[in-house]
């Protein structure tokens, strides 16, 4: 029982600083062929933390194009039955996911899922940075953190994956749709473990506009009136892991971000890519 009583305070603390430390997330490792997002019989959990280095660009106008520091790598997997949920930061592109599997059949699942996608910010850059006022963005309204929910339709094949997600904003942000298509492969070689994966993502015109648009009241010489249509983004994804010994694994990867014009030429973003690239290591328990 004393044990039992331990594993459950270590894994409450677990979640609580998860959830205060997570910032941007386009996606988890839910669109890995490996993932471990599937139904289970009864209460099931495993975690693994680290740390790494990153380096990174922003596309928002008047923040430091060159950005680097230390990363936690907290990872935490939770599913009872059917639901699930997924906190994955080994994985660039990883975030929060909470799921419920509806279907799962000849490779085939179909789950419902909640997830956020886009960061918020406003006059001091994204919120995660907090640096102060940045001149080129003083007086732009405030864009909040979306949460968005929908259906998710899976596809597995022996070590690649392919997935269609359709989510809607129910957090009041942008209250509209996005699109995510991914397609993943995972390459065993040696020790080596190379994961690879490519996706496109739409987003609606009111979600574009929100995040990205310039309102008359937000307008100045510098920096006009902004509205457009429905844009998009290309992803790409790499990492590497390597088992060091029967705990530690050496992990690596870079990601890269393309957005459409109707992102790339709105006043308040100064590029028309992101990229981040990270080495660290990871404590599986």
């Amino acid at each position: 029982m004393l044990q039992i009583l331990n594993k459950t305070r270590t894994l409450i603390c677990i979640l609580l600083v998860m959830c205060f430390w997570s910032d941007v997330s386009f996606a988890s490792n839910r669109y890995y062929a490996d993932n471990t997002l599937k139904p289970t019989n009864g209460f099931a959990w495993d975690w693994s933390a680290g740390a790494g280095y990153y380096i990174e660009d922003s596309y928002l106008v008047g923040m430091d194009s060159y950005n680097d520091g230390l990363e936690l790598d907290l990872n935490l997997a939770i599913s009872y039955d059917r639901f699930y949920l997924d906190i994955d930061h080994s994985q660039l592109s990883g975030g929060v996911i909470i799921g419920y599997s509806l279907i799962e059949r000849y490779d085939w699942e179909l789950d419902i899922l909640g997830t956020n996608v886009q960061a918020g910010f406003d006059e001091t850059g994204l919120d995660f940075y907090n640096t102060g006022t940045i001149d080129e963005l003083e007086g732009i309204l405030s864009r909040k953190y979306d949460f968005n929910t929908g259906l998710r339709l899976t596809r597995r094949f022996q070590n690649s994956q392919i997935s269609v997600e359709y989510l809607h904003d129910i957090s009041s942000s942008h209250n509209s749709w996005v699109i995510n298509t991914f397609f993943s492969h995972i390459l065993p070689w040696k020790n080596w473990e190379f994961r690879s994966g490519v996706g496109f993502s739409a987003y609606s015109d009111d979600f574009t506009n929100y995040y990205f648009g310039i309102s008359p009241e937000e307008s100045k010489p510098t920096r006009p009136i902004y509205e457009t249509g429905t844009s998009g983004s290309v992803i790409f994804e790499f990492h590497a892991e390597y088992p060091l010994n029967r705990h530690w694994v050496f992990l690596t990867g870079v990601l890269s971000t393309w957005f459409t014009n109707e992102i790339s030429n709105s006043p308040i973003v100064s590029q028309g890519y992101q990229h981040k690239a990270m080495v660290g290591v990871r404590y599986v328990f």
